[in-house]
């Protein structure tokens, strides 16, 4: 079997971080350690090596291939030796500048930049890395867009500082992929798709927005009434669905409705969890939304 071979099938059996920084960085741990006293690193190892272990590492002709078999002789231990000799790197890293160099990079890459974005903006600031042997990476987006001033703010008022900022329907995408190994496709599409006005925090939740609304005074009684009618006559019900899943309609009913097999049953399940005053309100704010052309009608019928 191959040194490739056996990295991996210890990988698969450990599968720790650690091992796995030690197989990545092996070409740059080796070049880094032993451009300056290799010995150093190998003495601060002496407590983790076995005697026949530290044995065949001096045995090395060149400061490189000690380091060489130093490294290997780690990452075919068990992961918790492989995370007693990174702790150890960490802690003499001041010795090496190469060392030091990585992991102050690492540690400035992990801090996440600060971002604002409005309703109806979008900041994604995603990271992958050190995945290796991946076969496919799906990193789409899907977004969607609003009108008007979606979040109910002054549009002349001082946006919050931060590093990224998105307003007025913007979208940034900041995503980083950084030492992955990705063996088929990498998605990183972005698809914009319509969506409903998003209710701004100066408009209080379930407040209705129409005439017709407002004229319905009984919401559960006309709900009743017209069920028949409603649960022939309307066919975007996933779109009412998801409608109220973003106003705080339960994921788990949100699931059931969308589990029936035909728009009759799905708005018989809908129909069926409006109990409270508060969600009767919403589902005919959303049937009015959505099914404008049938909620008129027989709000016209029952006038």
């Amino acid at each position: 079997m191959s040194r490739k071979g056996q990295g991996q099938e210890h990988m698969a059996y450990h599968g720790g971080k650690a091992m796995e920084f030690l197989m990545s960085y092996k070409k740059d741990l080796c070049k880094w350690l032993s451009m300056k006293d290799a010995k150093y690193i190998i003495d601060k190892c002496e407590n983790i090596l076995t005697a026949k272990q530290d044995k065949a590492i001096g045995k090395q002709k060149t400061d490189a291939g000690k380091i060489s078999l130093l490294l290997e002789t780690f990452i075919e231990m068990e992961d918790s030796k492989c995370e007693e000799f990174l702790k150890i790197l960490k802690e003499e890293q001041t010795h090496y500048p190469g060392l030091q160099q990585h992991f102050n990079k690492r540690t400035q890459a992990s801090s996440s930049p600060t971002v604002y974005a409005e309703c109806n903006s979008t900041v994604d600031t995603r990271k992958v890395t050190n995945v290796r042997g991946i076969k496919d990476l799906d990193m789409h987006v899907n977004i969607q867009a609003g009108s008007g001033n979606p979040s109910g703010m002054n549009l002349s008022q001082t946006t919050p500082h931060a590093e990224m900022v998105a307003t007025n329907h913007s979208h940034i995408f900041a995503s980083e992929i950084s030492n992955c190994t990705i063996d088929g496709n990498l998605n990183m599409s972005v698809l914009q798709t319509p969506a409903p006005q998003c209710p701004g925090p100066s408009q209080p939740k379930n407040m209705p927005f129409s005439a017709s609304i407002a004229s319905i005074s009984d919401k559960h009684g006309f709900l009743k009434s017209y069920r028949t009618a409603l649960v022939s006559r309307v066919k975007n019900v996933k779109a009412i669905v998801d409608d109220l899943q973003s106003g705080g309609y339960h994921d788990e009913m949100a699931a059931t409705v969308n589990a029936q097999l035909t728009p009759q049953e799905m708005m018989r399940k809908l129909l069926d969890s409006a109990t409270s005053t508060g969600a009767a309100e919403a589902l005919i704010q959303a049937l009015f939304t959505h099914q404008k052309d049938v909620m008129d009608d027989l709000n016209a019928e029952k006038a």
